[in-house]
C-alpha cells in the first residue's frame, strides 16, 4: 500500500515537466516522429497510385517489369502515426501545462508535411516513365494503341497527385493558424477576466448526457445561470468536452468568471466545474 497521494504525485511529476527542456526535447521528438509517419503514408499513397498509372499508361502485354512496392507502407504508417501522434501530444501538454490544446503546429499539419515531402520526392525521382508517351506500345501482337483522355489524366498524376497533397497542406497550415489565433484570443481575454473581473457561483440548469470513462473527452451541451453585480440573472449555454467525472450535474453549482463591465458578453464568461485555482480550469475544448 502506497503511502503517497498518487494524484498529488501526478500533479507534481507534471509541474516538473513543465517548461522543462526535457519536455521541449521529447515534443520536438514527437513533431518529427509526425512528420515521419506522414512521409510515410505518401509513400503509401503514391505506391497506390502508381500502380493504376502503370496499368493504364502501358499495354497489357507490356515487358516493362511492375513497379516495386513496399509492403510495409500502409501498417507503418498506420501505427506509426497512432504511436506519433500520441507522444506528440503528451509531451506538448507537458512542455506547455495546457490540457485542452497544443503549442504550435497541430499533428494533422506537421503529418501533411510529412506526406506531401515524401509524395513529391517518391513522383519525381522514383516513378518509372511509361513505355512510350502517348501510346500503349503492344509488344506481344503489335496492336498499339493511342491514349485516350482518362489515361492522360492518369499519367499527369505525377504532377497533380503531389500538388494535391501540397494544397492540403497549405489549407490544413492556414486552418491550424486561424485556430491558434483564435485559441490565444481566448487565453488573452481569460487572462484579463481573470485580473479584473468578479467570480460567483451558477446553477447548472440543463445538461445533454454524461461522461463515460471510454472516452479522454465527451462532448456535452449544457447550460447555466448566474446573477451578476447588477441582480441580473444570466443565462450561458456551451457545447463543450469534458473528462470523466468533471462535468456538470443538473441542478449543480459551477463557478462563474465574468467581467462586470461586459455581463453580456459571453466570450467573457468563463465556467468551471472544479476549483477555480488555474486559469486551465477554464479552458475547455468547444463552444468560446
Amino acid at each position: 500500500m502506497s503511502t503517497v497521494d498518487p494524484q498529488q504525485a501526478r500533479r507534481e511529476r507534471e509541474a516538473r515537466y513543465r517548461g522543462s527542456a526535457v519536455a521541449l526535447t521529447m515534443t520536438v521528438v514527437g513533431a518529427v516522429l509526425v512528420a515521419a509517419a506522414g512521409a510515410v503514408g505518401g509513400l503509401a499513397v503514391s505506391e497506390f497510385v502508381l500502380r493504376f498509372r502503370m496499368m493504364m499508361v502501358n499495354s497489357v502485354f507490356s515487358d516493362s517489369p511492375d513497379p516495386e512496392t513496399h509492403w510495409w507502407a500502409v501498417p507503418g504508417a498506420v501505427f506509426g502515426t497512432l504511436v506519433a501522434v500520441s507522444v506528440y501530444a503528451q509531451w506538448n501538454h507537458r512542455w506547455s501545462g495546457r490540457t485542452t490544446d497544443l503549442v504550435g503546429l497541430g499533428p494533422m499539419p506537421l503529418w501533411f508535411v510529412g506526406a506531401t515531402a515524401c509524395t513529391w520526392w517518391a513522383t519525381t525521382t522514383q516513378w518509372p516513365a511509361p513505355d512510350r508517351v502517348g501510346t500503349a506500345v503492344d509488344p506481344t501482337f503489335g496492336q498499339d494503341e493511342p491514349w485516350g483522355i482518362g489515361t492522360w489524366i492518369w499519367y499527369t498524376s505525377v504532377w497533380w497527385l503531389p500538388g494535391l497533397l501540397t494544397v492540403v497542406t497549405v489549407l490544413a497550415l492556414v486552418a491550424g493558424g486561424a485556430t491558434r489565433v483564435g485559441r490565444g484570443n481566448r487565453r488573452a481575454r481569460l487572462a484579463d477576466v481573470l485580473a479584473n473581473g468578479r467570480r460567483t457561483t451558477g446553477e447548472v440548469t440543463a445538461v445533454s448526457g454524461g461522461t463515460t470513462p471510454d472516452a479522454s473527452r465527451t462532448l456535452l451541451r449544457w447550460t447555466c445561470s448566474f446573477v451578476d453585480l447588477h441582480g441580473v440573472r444570466r443565462w450561458i449555454e456551451r457545447t463543450e468536452g469534458f473528462a470523466h467525472g468533471t462535468a456538470p450535474v443538473l441542478g449543480g453549482t459551477v463557478t462563474v468568471l465574468y467581467d462586470p463591465a461586459r455581463p453580456g458578453d459571453r466570450k467573457r464568461i468563463f465556467t468551471t466545474t472544479g476549483s477555480g485555482d488555474e486559469p486551465e480550469d477554464f479552458i475547455r475544448p468547444g463552444t468560446t
